[in-house]
């Protein structure tokens, strides 16, 4: 049985409160239903240890660091919780579901606000040694560029995320040159506009993409150097303007590798794979199992436990 939730809440209060609500859902259905899931998996915008099914940040969602998720909503439903980060999930899903069926390399970008990913070598999912590879948006481009929210200068998501390209506007002036910004309330703005401006047709918000797209070119070329990946699935807010930012990069990539050229087919990301990445991670689990050392210990030590009582 496949259910997707998705959860709409500014913030919660605690990881218990969503621990709870996700519990009461799940039971709900069950109920609704009368079928019991063989295992649940949680899709979290955040910094996580799939590994060890901890949470080790995600602001957005609660305060608190290292989290033990997973163990959390086990022993509130009674069986298997899997936690992913939003990125990796996608790009595990593009594995089992979309672009990257018959790739072994590949990379998933997602630009939006920031700009982060996924990684696959080998025809596996590259987690690192916390669980936080594909951390694609601090990569520096641009040592004399603007303060990144990570502390360090030009990252590329601060000179090519969403929030890159309202900068790079307001430091072209654009707000107060261009026709179509202008018809939209200053505190209304977003990221959006400034690609919808161009996509009509002003010369002022096209100048402005221009200079971001040169930007998402040259992060996608050094990750092209790193990896040598097949392919590159690229997501995120931003790649909705397909033409400007998916095709723009693959016109401009080439160039951008100078002699170190190769083939590297770009794609854009299917939302239905994005929206199919929950159920994609229990697939790949039960195919490809991660050896959750700290949770098998864990139980042993509950079993021992109890036989000792």
């Amino acid at each position: 049985m496949h259910k997707r939730l998705k959860i709409k809440t500014p913030k919660f209060n605690s990881p218990q409160e969503m621990v709870d609500l996700i519990g009461n859902m799940v039971e709900s259905i069950e109920e609704e239903t009368g079928r019991i899931p063989d295992a649940i998996s949680v899709v979290i915008a955040g910094a996580v240890d799939a590994r060890r099914g901890i949470i080790r940040s995600s602001p957005n969602l609660f305060g608190g660091t290292e989290i033990e998720f997973s163990k959390m909503l086990e022993e509130r439903l009674g069986k298997i919780v899997y936690i992913e980060n939003d990125a990796t999930a996608t790009a595990i899903s593009e594995k089992i579901f979309g672009n990257g069926k018959s790739q072994d390399n590949f990379l998933y970008i997602t630009m939006s606000t920031g700009i982060g990913g996924g990684v696959f070598i080998n025809n596996r999912i590259y987690r690192g040694s916390l669980g936080m590879a594909g951390e694609f948006g601090h990569m520096v481009i641009d040592p004399l560029g603007p303060v990144c929210g990570c502390g360090r200068r030009g990252c590329f998501e601060i000179m090519a995320g969403g929030k890159g390209t309202l900068r790079i506007a307001e430091a072209m002036n654009t707000y107060a040159k261009s026709p179509y910004l202008k018809k939209i309330p200053p505190e209304k703005l977003e990221a959006r506009h400034v690609f919808d401006g161009a996509e009509a047709g002003d010369k002022e918000c096209i100048r402005v993409i221009d200079k971001v797209v040169e930007n998402m070119t040259r992060g996608v070329a050094n990750l092209v150097n790193i990896f040598d990946p097949e392919a590159i699935m690229i997501g995120g807010g931003l790649s909705n303007s397909k033409e400007l930012v998916v095709d723009g990069i693959a016109e401009r990539l080439q160039e951008e590798l100078k002699t170190m050229k190769r083939n590297v087919e770009i794609f854009r990301t299917n939302q239905i794979t994005v929206e199919l990445s929950p159920l994609a991670v229990v697939l790949y689990e039960k195919e490809m199992p991660s050896f959750n050392y700290e949770r098998i210990i864990r139980e042993m030590r509950q079993k021992i436990a109890e036989k000792t009582k």
